[in-house]
């Protein structure tokens, strides 16, 4: 299990160093690539999630929607990242003041 997580990591760009630091002392950004990761190992069937890659670096955006696209369970979620949506998303519903429309 040790080396799968530390395989997600490195995927993720975490150095060998930052691999080994706590929690706490890791950015926001890393903080979050370490939740997914949890998520994703720990099989959910539900993932909800509000912008997923907004605050996420972008070298690590690319690795992050292969690792939601081969996700086997339901994602919901909220995201203007067209790269993702397109990568990631098998339906669409766009949603404004005036109506809930399911995309082509």
């Amino acid at each position: 299990m040790k080396s799968k997580i530390q395989s997600y990591l490195g995927s993720l760009k975490f150095t060998s160093d930052e691999m080994e630091h706590k929690i706490k002392q890791l950015s926001y950004g890393q903080r979050c690539k370490v939740m997914l990761i949890y998520l994703v190992i720990n099989q959910f069937n539900v993932l909800l999630l509000d912008e997923p890659t907004r605050n996420l670096s972008p070298l690590s955006n690319p690795v992050i929607r292969k690792i939601f696209d081969d996700f086997g369970g339901c994602i919901i979620s909220i995201s203007h990242d067209r790269k993702f949506i397109d990568e990631v998303c098998d339906t669409v519903y766009e949603i404004s003041n005036q109506s809930f429309i399911k995309m082509d």
